[in-house]
């Protein structure tokens, strides 16, 4: 008995329900002995075959539990012609014939069939092709007309037979935020007051941030195409939207980039994640800290800890991997390098000797002339040049001064992958990148140069 699947497609309402599919390939299955067959199916474009359904089928087949795969129509297994060449290929590789409702029955087996499914299968990319054209011009047209091109009502707003009517237990949420942002108030204080006041609804910081800078409030669509007024019912005049916008692009032009230079390499010693920036700003100076982003991203502490002073804790850092780079180990190591060098030098001035010598021999036989033994003699002296004896003081004198001006944060921290603290903020470890070695503390561990 043949093993048949049948596999279902619907991207939209628009097309053949799945259960109308499925009834219909049952019906001629039956005209063609084929009894009993299995089902999959996906709700989804047709132009990847990421697709579960779709995925299992294919599965199958190079199983080997699939002689005839059933569809309602071949766009429904594919609207992309590269992949349809594939399960084309797949279908022929393990002699799977191909029976669609509106398109025929192919024997892949034989060369016109697959002809045949080829014609087919380009024309669905074809009509693919154009009904995707049609939707970009109509996009585009909605949006030159100022439409929003969404079903998706903003908070304060609901999606009703095409239109978006005032939500008015949201409205007076969005009212509200403009009219503390007015006042001065950032987006996590005006948070604060949002879940203080029992008459509003609670939003993030961040979705503050965003209800402020949505034009729809004040009836405003902006696109590539221009601004449009009043297709939106208004919750909040132009005159308080411009005002909030003025604000906020004054705060950005003197909002001056963080110095903290070790942003999400410091693990939270409370919920693990990476430590963010944070700012505060007083009259003749700033205090940088850096600050779990859980407690960023919501209106309270939600994590117990709350930061670290970022100067401290880069003070910390920087003198840890100072005095790790110090370590007697760096010096005896610069110094076996130095010896082993000389040694060569030595090795290489004995074998220059040989070779002068041989100059000699050559020019005193006759097979050399005077000219050719000074060019080779000099030549031997200009490619080598030797290497004189370094103390122990010397070296360490050098490293001091080349870590005392050069080790400096602002080099170091590229190389940093991971800084850990304790809930009392005292720092327990440092990590380079692709090095396991934790060098706080680690002043007696040797240093590979």
């Amino acid at each position: 008995m043949k093993q048949a699947m049948g596999y279902l497609r619907q991207s939209t309402t628009k097309q053949q329900s799945l259960a109308a599919q499925k009834q219909t390939i049952k019906a001629l299955a039956e005209k063609h002995n084929i009894q009993h067959i299995t089902f999959y199916s996906d709700k989804q474009s047709g132009r990847t075959d990421k697709r579960n359904g779709y995925q299992q089928i294919t599965e199958l087949i190079q199983q080997g539990q699939c002689d005839v795969l059933c569809c309602y129509r071949l766009n429904r297994l594919h609207r992309n012609l590269k992949n349809a060449l594939k399960l084309m290929k797949l279908c022929q590789k393990y002699h799977v014939h191909i029976l669609s409702v509106h398109d025929g029955y192919f024997d892949m087996d034989k060369a016109f069939d697959r002809l045949k499914l080829n014609i087919f299968i380009s024309l669905a990319e074809l009509e693919s092709d154009n009904i995707g054209e049609q939707v970009k011009n109509g996009i585009k047209e909605k949006a030159k007309q100022g439409k929003l091109i969404t079903t998706h009502a903003p908070f304060g707003y609901t999606y009703r037979n095409g239109t978006f009517t005032i939500n008015q237990d949201e409205a007076p949420t969005v009212k509200a935020i403009f009219h503390y942002y007015l006042q001065g108030y950032g987006y996590k204080k005006i948070a604060q007051y949002l879940e203080e006041d029992t008459k509003l609804i609670n939003r993030k910081p961040y979705q503050v941030r965003n209800i402020i800078m949505n034009p729809n409030y004040c009836g405003r669509v902006n696109n590539k195409y221009g601004t449009f007024d009043n297709m939106f019912p208004s919750i909040i005049s132009k005159a308080m939207y411009k005002n909030a916008q003025a604000i906020r692009i004054k705060k950005q032009l003197h909002c001056i980039p963080s110095e903290n230079q070790l942003k999400q390499k410091i693990k939270c010693p409370c919920c693990g994640s990476n430590l963010t920036n944070m700012t505060i700003k007083k009259t003749n100076h700033s205090l940088r800290y850096y600050v779990c982003p859980k407690n960023m991203n919501a209106s309270r502490f939600i994590c117990d800890f709350k930061g670290i002073n970022a100067e401290n804790l880069e003070k910390q850092v920087l003198e840890s991997c100072q005095k790790f780079f110090r370590d007697q180990q760096l010096y005896s190591k610069i110094k076996h390098a130095i010896e082993k060098q000389l040694k060569k030098q030595k090795m290489h001035n004995t074998n220059n000797t040989l070779t002068h010598e041989k100059l000699i021999e050559k020019l005193a036989q006759g097979t050399i002339d005077v000219e050719t033994f000074r060019e080779q003699s000099q030549s031997i002296n200009l490619q080598h040049k030797p290497i004189q004896a370094i103390s122990d003081i010397r070296i360490k004198a050098s490293l001091q001064k080349v870590i005392q001006k050069n080790f400096t944060l602002n080099m170091l921290h590229p190389y940093i992958d991971e800084i850990r603290i304790t809930k009392n903020k005292t720092l327990v470890g440092i990590y380079f990148k692709n090095e396991p070695l934790n060098i706080v503390n680690q002043t007696s561990q040797s240093l590979n140069v």
